[in-house]
């Protein structure tokens, strides 16, 4: 299986690099393994067709979506392979390559959206980036915005913590994240997003966590009758650049990357607000039970995660990233 998995890798990144040769423009390859509308796709797009506007005919781009490469551990592999040039991550990726981003699994790190856009904006965000670049030799060129995650499910309304009891709740892959909700008392299972509809269909989970917009995206919503807007963790999108080839554009394209990311984020910003303004009488609308819950009780219950993340993070960082945010 593990060579299966190399030759596979192999043969992508030889597809890629085919045709590669130098040329006069800088040739960017970016993939994505969502579709258009997808926050982590706006982010994407909106990159390209920003430099694009900006550079013109400096820059040209092979832009590879829908998982047509892979999902984003493959794309993980390849832009470090330099195969791929710029990805959007989600946190439980970009943590599998620096134990540091597992600090967003904290929950209740922000206390709004708007401290969080703050946070990564400056000091805070400078911090992850230098971490992310030391470890995994990735350029982080922006923070965009997948959203605060909410918790929906099949059983009953969550107002409480006691509510979480026993109710099997798909989480990504990020052991801390499944950490967080096991001390909240939920069971929670790891399964591929594609799979929760159906899984939640046939009784296999209960519940998941995510922003509205993939809740909406994904029509989640048809398949459980309650969202509890619990907004435990913020979740930003990591726009990242292999360092080799970052490192290789000279200063004014340097420039125009980094500005290009930004147009990105304010989409991926603009897109959370609307959404969130949006769904949530969509949603009341279409039958669905839409809990505000009590939020100092699970800010409560939650302290315990804290320590246990820092383990991960070491308490040292921790302590230190605590005082950028605040």
């Amino acid at each position: 299986m593990k060579r299966l998995a190399r030759n596979t890798l192999v043969s992508a990144i030889a597809m890629l690099m085919i045709g590669t040769g130098a040329t006069a423009e800088t040739k960017m390859r970016l993939a994505v393994e969502t579709t258009s509308g997808d926050p982590t796709h706006v982010m994407l797009s909106t990159f390209r067709d920003a430099l694009a506007e900006s550079a013109g005919d400096e820059v040209s781009f092979v832009f590879n979506d829908g998982g047509s490469l892979g999902d984003e551990h493959a794309l993980s592999e390849l832009i470090r392979a330099g195969a791929v040039d710029v990805i959007p991550m989600g946190t439980d990726g970009v943590a599998a390559l620096d134990n540091h981003y597992a600090i967003f699994d904290t929950p209740f790190l922000f206390a709004s959206k708007e401290q969080a856009r703050s946070a990564l904006d400056g000091e805070f965000g400078e911090a992850m980036a230098s971490s992310l670049r030391e470890k995994a030799n990735l350029e982080v060129l922006a923070f965009g915005e997948l959203g605060v995650r909410v918790i929906s499910n099949s059983k009953r309304e969550i107002s409480t913590p006691a509510d979480l009891s026993g109710l099997k709740l798909r989480t990504p892959s990020s052991p801390t994240r499944m950490m967080a909700f096991q001390t909240l008392g939920a069971a929670p299972t790891n399964l591929p997003l594609g799979e929760v509809y159906m899984g939640l269909k046939q009784g296999v989970i209960d519940g998941q966590e995510n922003p509205l917009s993939v809740i909406k995206e994904f029509s989640l919503h048809e398949a459980q009758p309650y969202i509890s807007l619990t907004n435990h963790i913020y979740t930003p999108i990591t726009l990242v650049m292999n360092g080799a080839a970052y490192d290789a554009l000279d200063d004014e394209m340097k420039a125009s990357v980094k500005s290009a990311a930004e147009a990105g984020v304010a989409a991926t910003r603009t897109l959370s607000d609307e959404s969130d303004a949006l769904l949530v009488k969509e949603f009341r609308d279409a039958g669905i039970t839409v809990t505000e819950p009590d939020i100092p009780a699970f800010q409560k219950a939650a302290e315990p995660v804290r320590a246990k993340i820092a383990e991960v993070v070491s308490v040292e960082f921790m302590d230190a990233i605590e005082g950028m945010i605040q």
